[in-house]
């Protein structure tokens, strides 16, 4: 199975509202998400951003989305970058298609009308382009800046804007002005077009590099506010929405009531029957208490018409297989039969949005039921605070509940022993059952125990068990007797080949 690398939500379609606005797609992926549908045809957009943010990439994608569809475009430069330099560039964008060039997309400088003739020739020019060429976009870059350098006066500056967008509005032809500029938001030439995108390349206090993208207006619709992270890549540009902004927070109309096995007999007994269906659930614990363990045990459980999911950040397939197959799990044959499936991503690098957006994409190709994430420290990383992981849980969470999947989180704590305070403030209010595991010193030996911190609606075994890892797993005794209370029980070993996905 392949699992798509297009993101679940909108789907970038030729929208008609039934009104009078026609909307077209902008071939960016995840911008008409943030735009509520797409471009509006025949509607002027500033594009902002500083130099390296990808406000030409994005204008190109456009262009060649317009010709996909089968429409001309035409690319219009007030800068000095030849087309032959940015061609050389595009080259390595999947998008880029030179053979379209000049007939469906066609590029000119216009610099010169520009320098010769002022706003009002190049006005004229631009109108007389579009009625010869008929394209349903024209991109105008480095307009602000040629403008502020034009000599000419704020007013007839922007009594220029004012009749680009009164030329695109009677043509029906999208405008993109692409500029570097940055002008006040209170500056009338934005009260002129009808949208403004914001793109914006930073550096970040602990030296990472950021871009994100911003909608501060859009005529015709609604759309997601706040910074969103982008990324430019080999097929263009990707934006991915703040999964806080797409979530409903309308709960299912009817709340699962039954439970499912954590792979632990010990444990569902601690439980009193298992983990409520659609819930949340982290085991907390250090190094080596066996936290991944208990989700490799909980997705044993998995069937082709129940499927579970592992996703990991810091081991990769071949080591979970392992550590599987010393538990006694036959993974290969789980991954044959289509009741697992696993997914691998190093934990450097991420964007919290991105991850959350291919897990929620391959929960539902998959339409699994049984969910491990391994790791959720590796999501802290691409956040600066901790309000935003929390805002993002609650909004992940939510929408795995929707969706009927039960999820295991393992986060790693620093406290070897049973701790005074967890320091988990970003979970707090996000998850419903939390298990804490944790090492005791009894005379000279070490031991390992397990103790039920929380579990949502329901009462729960509420004193610490000792167990061990063993051959068959986790292995429980008896608080009273020390006798082995429970040994987790497995299916029989099928062979096969688990082969492991990186997202």
């Amino acid at each position: 199975m392949t699992l798509s690398s297009r993101p679940p939500w909108g789907q970038e379609t030729n929208v008609d509202d039934g009104g009078s606005l026609q909307r077209i797609t902008s071939g960016v992926t995840n911008l008409d998400v943030l735009l509520g549908g797409g471009l509006v045809r025949g509607s002027a957009y500033i594009v902002q951003g500083s130099p390296g943010a990808g406000k030409t990439i994005l204008a190109n994608q456009a262009c060649f989305e317009r010709v996909r569809n089968g429409e001309r475009a035409l690319y219009l430069t007030l800068l000095s970058e030849s087309f032959g330099q940015m061609f050389a560039f595009l080259d390595g964008m999947e998008f880029f298609d030179r053979e379209r060039i000049p007939e469906m997309l066609y590029y000119a400088s216009v610099y010169g009308t520009m320098r010769d003739d002022g706003l009002r020739g190049l006005a004229r020019l631009i109108h007389e382009e579009i009625r010869k060429r008929r394209p349903s976009l024209v991109v105008l870059d480095g307009l602000f800046v040629a403008g502020e350098g034009s000599g000419e006066t704020e007013h007839e500056f922007r009594q220029f804007v004012n009749e680009l967008s009164a030329i695109g509005s009677m043509s029906q032809t999208t405008l993109l002005l692409l500029t570097n500029s940055r002008r006040k938001p209170s500056s009338p030439e934005y009260t002129m077009v009808d949208g403004w995108i914001e793109m914006a390349d930073a550096l970040l206090t602990d030296g990472r590099a950021q871009r994100t993208m911003a909608v501060h207006k859009h005529r015709g619709g609604p759309i997601l506010r706040g910074r969103h992270d982008y990324v430019i890549r080999s097929d263009g540009i990707t934006v991915f929405p703040r999964l806080e902004t797409l979530a409903s927070r309308t709960p299912p109309e009817v709340a699962p009531t039954g439970r499912l096995s954590t792979g632990v007999e010990a444990l569902d007994r601690m439980t009193e029957g298992g983990l409520p269906e659609s819930s949340t659930s982290v085991v907390l614990g250090p190094t080596g208490t066996g936290k991944t363990t208990i989700g490799l045990q909980f997705l044993s459980r998995c069937t082709p018409q129940d499927p579970g999911l592992f996703v990991g950040f810091y081991e990769t397939p071949e080591r979970i297989r392992l550590k599987a197959a010393r538990i006694g799990l036959d993974l290969a044959a789980l991954e044959a039969s289509g009741a697992l499936t696993i997914l691998w991503r190093p934990p450097l690098g991420n964007l919290i949005d991105e991850v959350g957006q291919y897990v929620l994409d391959a929960v539902g190709e998959l339409r699994a039921k049984r969910l491990v994430i391994d790791g959720i420290n590796a999501l802290r990383r691409p956040v600066e605070n901790t309000a935003r992981l929390h805002a993002f849980l609650r909004a992940f969470n939510d929408m795995l509940k929707t969706l009927g999947v039960t999820t295991f989180y393992t986060r790693e704590v620093p406290q070897l022993f049973f701790p005074e305070a967890l320091a988990i403030d970003e979970l707090s209010g996000v998850i419903d059952n939390t298990f804490l595991l944790h090492y005791a010193i009894e005379g000279d030996d070490v031991r390992r125990r397990a103790a039920i911190l929380k579990l949502r609606d329901s009462d729960f075994d509420h004193v610490s068990r000792e167990y061990r890892i063993t051959s068959s797993g986790l292995v429980f005794r008896d608080r009273d007797s020390g006798r082995k209370l429970q040994e987790m029980a497995t299916s029989a070993p099928v062979a096969g080949s688990l082969a492991g996905r990186t997202l």
